[in-house]
């Protein structure tokens, strides 16, 4: 069986941020005439790219050792990146979406398997200051879709501050 770097898990979390801030500007795009949720999206997109740039300086410090943990620890952030948005037709899933309900909810999917592979590597390597952040920033993204989906409140990304 292939070994888990973790360099390896820190280029996908580059990657899913990419792929999360592509996603979230087309839909930004897509639905920029509708002020209820066209916002949400650029606010998303600019946040992904942040993120990014917060995981390119992680992965640059990271050594090419096997992530630590227990066999199923490293079983689990296997299955977690293992994901319809981690894969190379990501990107076909998000043609297909028409309604900004649809895409609020393909985002909260995103930010939910994020958040997911996230804590999963955050288990594996144990906690780190720069991860954490991360963490919690994904937990906002999921928290403030909730909130959009069931109230169509406004979102504005890192500076929201939840009580």
């Amino acid at each position: 069986m292939e070994s888990i770097s973790l360099r390896k898990c820190l280029n996908l979390a580059v990657v899913t941020e990419q792929v999360g801030a592509r996603f979230y500007d087309r839909m930004a795009r897509r639905f920029a005439d509708n002020p209820d949720v066209g916002p949400v999206f650029a606010q998303l997109s600019r946040d992904e790219a942040a993120h990014e740039a917060q995981f390119k300086i992680l992965l640059e410090e990271a050594p090419e050792e096997e992530v630590p943990g227990d066999f199923e620890t490293r079983m689990v952030l296997r299955a977690t990146a293992i994901s319809e948005f981690f894969s190379q037709d990501a990107f076909r899933a998000f043609d297909n979406i028409e309604s900004p309900r649809d895409a609020l909810a393909k985002a909260l999917s995103l930010e939910k398997s994020t958040l997911f592979y996230y804590l999963s590597l955050r288990e594996a390597i144990g906690a780190q200051p720069q991860l954490d952040e991360l963490i919690q920033a994904e937990r906002g993204h999921v928290a403030t879709l909730m909130k959009v989906i069931l109230t169509g409140a406004d979102f504005r990304g890192l500076a929201d501050q939840w009580t």
